[in-house]
């Protein structure tokens, strides 16, 4: 009878945290290998998401679209991506939905090879994008247009893959520019690289590294998604305020050990881009709704707020929770 109960108390102290929560392992992915996303990697290096008795299995599928294509199978519960695909899946009758975004504006650089000098001088040329619905596919869009050049018919876009990928590719000159983010785009002006425009600079909302799932999850595994959110929030809070042990995570996760890199990327993104508490910016989605009702008319008066559930970073801060994490 007592080593029944002692093994019973053993299964207690595996499965349940001194809160009361469960053990949940469940697949969460992620869409790029920058630091944009670092902070799913920041989080779990500092045993955030152990520390509420989660386990996520962390799996890398690239671009926006094919995981978009992961939620709504069912292949995974949550996504670290670029909102457009989540837009865009919604319109078309998934119930995807964005719970946070990391970053609410285009953060991208467009780099090309020294011979171009300007952006007209892209006409006739190939940007690498990871694939169409990407962010830097949205980015690389927008930045043509702006300049007064036809995407596709004057520029080819050319889906290549991760950041990683494009770089390779713009050095081997199978591509003639990118879109990149920090740590890479000091990777890509030392190599010589030509930083035709910062996208930031242009002044853009947007939804860009997101954190999303369904409503389908949200209704079958509402408290797995409350602490999941909360676990984030505090994984920002340990993002901006542990600065050393942050850049060893991006470093890892970015492979380099360039010290002006890493420091970009953290400045980049604990610092300027990512707010303590990440709510989805209406105006964001108003900005990829605008673009995308040029081709699916279901787009045009469609409401922001159909596409986002913002409650579990309200419960959050209304709770004093993330005062409470910055001492005011």
């Amino acid at each position: 009878m007592a080593a029944r109960f002692s093994f019973f108390i053993l299964l207690s102290l595996l499965f349940f945290s001194e809160k009361g929560w469960p053990l949940d392992r469940f697949p969460l992915a992620h869409s790029a290998l920058t630091a944009s996303q670092a902070i799913l990697f920041v989080t779990r290096d500092a045993g955030i998401f152990r520390k509420y008795n989660l386990d996520p299995q962390i799996i890398y599928i690239v671009g926006g679209p094919t995981n978009t294509a992961a939620l709504i199978s069912g292949s995974v519960d949550f996504s670290i991506f670029a909102g457009p695909a989540s837009v865009s899946a919604n319109l078309g009758g998934a119930d995807t939905a964005i719970l946070m975004s990391f970053v609410n504006t285009l953060e991208h650089s467009v780099f090309a090879h020294a011979s171009i000098k300007k952006p007209d001088d892209l006409r006739g040329k190939r940007i690498g994008i990871a694939r169409p619905g990407s962010s830097d596919h949205y980015g690389a869009t927008v930045a043509l247009k702006k300049w007064g050049l036809e995407p596709d018919k004057e520029v080819s876009l050319i889906s290549i893959g991760g950041p990683p990928d494009r770089y390779l590719a713009l050095q081997a000159g199978r591509v003639d520019a990118i879109l990149l983010q920090p740590p890479l785009t000091v990777r890509a002006q030392k190599a010589g690289f030509n930083r035709l425009a910062a996208l930031v600079d242009l002044g853009l909302d947007y939804v860009g590294t997101s954190f999303g799932t369904t409503r389908s999850v949200i209704s079958q595994k509402e408290e797995l998604v409350r602490r999941v959110v909360r676990a984030f929030v505090e994984g920002i809070h340990f993002y901006k305020t542990n600065k050393q042990a942050s850049l060893k995570t991006i470093a890892k996760l970015m492979k380099t050990d360039d010290s002006e890199a890493l420091e970009e990327a953290y400045n980049a993104y604990a610092v300027k881009f990512m707010a303590r508490v990440p709510y989805p910016a209406l105006k964001g989605v108003e900005a990829i709704l605008e673009d995308l009702a040029k081709t699916n008319p279901k787009a045009r008066g469609a409401d922001p707020k159909r596409f986002v559930e913002s409650r579990f970073l309200k419960e959050l801060e209304e709770s004093g929770f993330v005062s409470q994490l910055y001492g005011k």
